[in-house]
């Protein structure tokens, strides 16, 4: 029997299986995917090649009303790494002022100056030396190699058009222009798994298991104490003699628990699921980030991501004989973070710089060119979906309604933060690229045109949070402690756990609620 079995090996679950074993625990770590051995994880560059591939869940959402009716793509990970190892690498932690209103909403010790040790503790930090950053963590944080001309040109643009730098959005100043870092090591991707977790496989302690599906959460007399789940198909049940972390995700920890008769009782009734704990938020608070790109065609320099076949090729190349060329970036070497709202007391949008004109959908046509996007989106969204269970059968997939635009402040701020990336897109800084605005049509700039274009095109960046949320209140799943409430063996530490979604990229600050839940089941 092992000490503890966590469930999930993405971006938290890697850190809690890597910290527990380290400490002397004897842990079994359960992944419902494979292991993360494909040169496309490895190399930066290819992160869209990951997506919709055996690496990745590759979920859809229930039609979007406010979406002209659109089901959206929404990637999960499936392998070891979870989402960190088929993201965009971006480094970004968050407001101060996110975490400061975690501790506010009654999370004691969920304030930034509470949680800062735990970024710092993650982070080896390629560049910064001060008290924001750390550098010695396992998880590797750099500035990109060779930034694109083009990238320049946007800080230009940025500056141009009147916003200002910050030299370090997760320092003390996130609002501005500036340059992003990302977790890029010598040897490419940094994941969770890179970081964390292969390491720990070395000490004796951890047992990792991949193609291992949970499906039900075993509680006797008010206490989980183990864990039903496909191996390869085959049935199989896991003893814990401490605990249980459910590290699945926004979207797979609601359905795991709800699969279990935990959550709301009516839900749980009409398909036949025994109720074990009636607890109602589960599978709700849904949250989402939502972006909108404004895309322009240039005519020299070739942007790094529109490369033709045999140029990747060569890349390829390049990248796996001594980890340069254009495949060791993101391809997202730098953005903004800015206020559109006046009422709102720190940056509510979020701009990506993206090397790359990319696809674009319109009847169905794609259509390729050379060029750059920029995708602002909004960074703490006031529109609340949900997780459902289709049915009782772990092998049916979930219901995901994110309602996207119910707040119908979510849509202006959103068109607000377009205009500003419009504006940067069209600054002289531009010029010499022979930049030139394609989508939205330039013809038709208007509020109701671009409101239009925003429904037609917005799309998730893939940060889905919130669905079993940390509080005391009715509708909170999770204690301070992470302790799923109303019963005992059984916490939660992953995106869902967040109350309120973060100002920025989710991935760092998954790996800082996996630090913080390994120190909290280590104190009992």
């Amino acid at each position: 029997m092992h000490d503890y079995i966590v469930i999930g090996a993405g971006s938290s679950g890697c850190v809690v299986a890597g910290r527990l074993a380290a400490a002397g625990a004897k842990v079994l770590l359960l992944e419902a995917g494979g292991p993360d051995d494909s040169p496309n994880i490895r190399i930066p560059g290819l992160a869209e090649k990951l997506l919709d591939s055996p690496f990745d869940w590759g979920y859809r959402t229930l039609p979007q009303p406010e979406l002209l009716g659109r089901r959206i793509f929404l990637p999960r990970g499936k392998c070891l790494g979870g989402s960190s190892a088929i993201n965009s690498m971006v480094y970004m932690r968050g407001n101060r002022g996110d975490y400061d209103h975690w501790r506010q909403l009654g999370n004691e010790g969920w304030g930034y100056d509470d949680l800062l040790p735990y970024f710092i503790r993650s982070e080896g930090n390629q560049r910064y030396r001060d008290g924001f950053h750390g550098t010695s963590g396992p998880l590797i944080v750099s500035d990109h190699k060779d930034r694109s001309p083009l990238t320049e040109m946007f800080m230009a643009a940025a500056k141009e058009v009147g916003h200002s730098f910050t030299d370090d959005v997760n320092g003390a100043r996130q609002e501005g222009y500036g340059y992003f870092q990302a977790t890029i090591g010598r040897m490419g991707r940094c994941s969770a798994a890179v970081a964390f977790l292969h390491p720990a496989m070395a000490t004796g302690n951890l047992t990792v298991v991949t193609n291992a599906l949970s499906t039900r959460l075993m509680i006797e007399g008010g206490r989980a104490v183990a864990v039903a789940y496909l191996h390869e198909g085959r049935p199989e049940t896991a003893r814990a003699a401490q605990e249980i972390i459910l590290s699945a995700g926004a979207i797979n920890s609601p359905q795991l628990l709800l699969l279990s008769g935990i959550g709301p009782a009516a839900e749980l009734d009409r398909l036949g699921v025994p109720v074990v704990n009636d607890l109602p938020g589960v599978g709700k608070n849904l949250q989402d980030h939502l972006y909108v790109y404004a895309r322009f065609e240039v005519k020299q320099p070739p942007a790094p991501r529109d490369m033709s076949n045999a140029e990747l090729e060569a890349a390829k190349h390049r990248f796996m004989s001594d980890g340069g060329g254009p495949l060791g970036s993101n391809f997202m070497e730098a953005g903004a973070f800015m206020r559109c709202d006046p009422a709102s007391e720190y940056p509510d949008i979020q701009l990506h710089f993206e090397l790359s004109f990319g696809a674009s959908y319109f009847e169905g046509a794609t259509r390729e060119r050379n060029g750059f996007a920029m995708s602002p989106y909004i960074c703490r969204p006031r529109s609340r979906g949900e997780i459902r269970l289709n049915s009782a059968d772990p092998l049916d997939r979930p219901l995901i309604d994110p309602r996207y635009f119910s707040d119908p402040s979510d849509l202006a701020l959103l068109v607000e933060g377009l205009k500003k990336a419009l504006e940067i897109g069209n600054a002289r800084a531009f010029a010499a690229a022979g930049a030139r605005q394609i989508y939205p049509d330039p013809g038709d700039m208007s509020d109701a045109a671009l409101a239009h274009y925003t429904r037609r095109n917005a799309s998730t960046v893939w940060h889905p949070v919130g669905s079993c949320k940390m509080g005391s209140d009715p509708m909170a799943v999770v204690d301070d402690k992470l302790r799923v409430h109303g019963l005992s063996g059984l916490r939660i530490a992953d995106a869902s756990i967040m109350p309120v979604m973060v100002s920025g990229n989710t991935n760092a600050p998954c790996i800082m609620i996996g630090e913080k839940a390994s120190d909290l089941i280590l104190a009992g």
